[in-house]
């Protein structure tokens, strides 16, 4: 993927997310809806953790530091628990907030790489941590953490919209 194409699919993909969010009133983002195990707000939460390691990540790259993470080197579910366990530290506005303000950062640092660092180690991309990429290009992995993940929560937003 190019970087173009990166870029629209984190837009689109958050926008699809943004509107299911934005459907849910504000009385309902605190709890979790029936069936679920997480609440709006820590759904928002969970997803803007994601998108903040990925900044991270290629922040610490450009800046010549290491890149290695929880999420990478012990496992998912662990880095997973840690948010859960202050997801709900916030008031949903604040949360969202947050949320909203780091995915402008990702796209940010997504808008600086070349076509080039999305498609193989090369520039920032070689810096990166290979526990991260798996062997996958950069573009793969930024939509595995995102915009291929906020999907998978939409149900979850969908139950807390409808009550």
């Amino acid at each position: 993927m190019t970087r173009d194409e990166v870029l629209a699919a984190l837009g689109e993909a958050r926008g699809a997310l943004n509107e299911r969010l934005h459907a849910i009133p504000e009385g309902r983002l605190e709890s979790a809806p029936a069936g679920h195990a997480h609440s709006p707000r820590a759904i928002v939460a969970h997803i803007a953790a994601y998108d903040d390691l990925v900044v991270r990540r290629l922040r610490a790259a450009r800046a010549g530091e290491g890149t290695e993470f929880v999420r990478d080197r012990e496992s998912w579910e662990l880095f997973n628990e840690q948010v859960w366990a202050t997801a709900d530290s916030l008031p949903a506005a604040e949360t969202i907030a947050r949320a909203d303000a780091t995915f402008s950062e990702l796209t940010r640092e997504v808008s600086v790489l070349t076509d080039e660092e999305l498609a193989g180690p090369v520039g920032v991309t070689a810096a990166i941590d290979p526990a991260w990429l798996q062997d996958r290009t950069l573009a793969e992995v930024i939509g595995v953490d995102c915009f291929e993940h906020y999907p998978m929560h939409h149900a979850l937003l969908e139950a807390a919209a409808a009550g």
